[in-house]
């Protein structure tokens, strides 16, 4: 009608953005396998000298994890932006000082000690990494196309906190985080003609540093034959592959194992996976697998349905990077990938892995409670300008 105002399209609610029934199944899958963490730490220590040394200090460091999952879920996403700078700055200085006075453990340095505690500075990394993409991304969202804004400077930050994790001789968790940040960038609008290349320039230059350092290559050459160096570079490999082949289709029963009676060293840490399958066989390991793969398809959902570009990247960030490390870690005690020091999320015994891969999931959970919308975000909704 004349002189009427014209009418205006209502704007999406809250609600249209919250995913609160994936967000259950992210808290649930989380807790399970966090169970089977406990559960195999119990069974791991019959029979030994302190059997309940892993399960307890596992537990506490659960309580612990569970303390810093529930205060990320009450911090804002948009604070995780305005703090990244301050993050990436810490993350960089621990790494540094673990290169120089950290515990040289094989040769890596790795560790900060703090009195009884173990810290590992590369999982500050990891979420440092992830905050520093997606917010430079949202951020210059309308030029990811670009050579230098889009691909250049984005990856130079990426960069420098990767080779600060490699000077520690961290290769595994180096190549997570640089494989992590790229499939942000991509999702992000970067032209994957540039990752492409980025990542074979990569490649090349990891081979290099690999083949120039013996301990490195003696694990690429037992990769590749097995059962010639089973005494010697590929012995813990080996005795992975006995638990999965003992295990059978239904396993040997729990505490039955016998890999973890000093056979499969480091049983408690990043092998826990072949003493899994050596107690609850293929079944129990394809149901610990099915875990993995219901946790990444929620967290997609959450990132998918979030429309503010930087808690959209985040969230896809912190899946990705989950997922990926739970990949690789099957890979290596499956004889598929060489081996590479990265535990299994949730189910391997270590503090800082569990208390950072829990600030994570409760950023998350954050996301899919409806944290992700800023004020620019509801600004664009308004113009119906969203972003894809």
């Amino acid at each position: 009608m004349p002189g009427s105002a014209r009418r205006r399209e209502p704007s999406p609610s809250d609600e249209d953005f919250r995913s609160p029934a994936a967000a259950r199944v992210v808290v649930l899958c989380v807790l399970l396998l966090f169970g089977v963490s406990l559960t195999m730490l119990v069974s791991i220590g019959i029979g030994q000298q302190n059997p309940l040394f892993y399960p307890v200090r596992q537990a506490v460091w659960g309580l612990v994890a569970l303390v810093g999952g529930v205060f990320t879920v009450c911090v804002p996403v948009n604070y995780w932006r305005k703090g990244m700078p301050w993050m990436c700055l810490l993350a960089l200085v621990l790494l540094l000082m673990a290169r120089l006075v950290g515990r040289n453990i094989a040769g890596a340095h790795r560790w900060l000690s703090v009195g009884p505690i173990n810290f590992q500075p590369s999982e500050l990394a990891k979420l440092s990494a992830i905050l520093w993409v997606a917010t430079w991304l949202s951020v210059y969202r309308r030029r990811s196309q670009e050579f230098v804004r889009g691909f250049l400077l984005p990856a130079a930050g990426l960069g420098v906190l990767c080779l600060m994790v490699l000077i520690g001789l961290d290769y595994g968790t180096t190549m997570l985080i640089g494989g992590t940040g790229m499939l942000i960038m991509y999702i992000g609008g970067t032209r994957g003609g540039y990752l492409l290349g980025s990542g074979v320039i990569s490649s090349v230059g990891f081979a290099v540093l690999i083949y120039h350092n013996p301990v490195r290559m003696s694990r690429v050459t037992s990769f590749l034959n097995p059962e010639k160096y089973a005494d010697d570079a590929s012995y813990q490999l080996m005795n992975s592959l006995y638990g999965f082949i003992e295990g059978g289709l239904w396993g040997k029963g729990i505490g039955q194992s016998l890999q973890k009676f000093s056979y499969l060293p480091e049983a408690h840490t990043d092998f826990i996976l072949a003493i899994l399958a050596e107690e609850f066989g293929l079944v129990g390991t394809g149901i610990v697998m099915a875990l993995y793969l219901i946790l990444f398809l929620a967290g997609m959902y959450i990132s998918w349905r979030c429309k503010d570009s930087f808690a959209r990247l985040l969230g896809f960030g912190i899946i990705i990077l989950i997922t990926l490390q739970a990949v690789i870690n099957v890979g290596v005690v499956t004889g598929s990938m060489p081996t590479k020091g990265l535990p299994l999320p949730f189910v391997s015994y270590g503090g800082s892995s569990l208390l950072f891969t829990s600030i994570m999931i409760g950023i998350l959970i954050r996301i899919a409670n409806g944290g992700g919308r800023s004020n620019e975000q509801s600004r664009s909704l308004r113009d119906s300008q969203q972003w894809i």
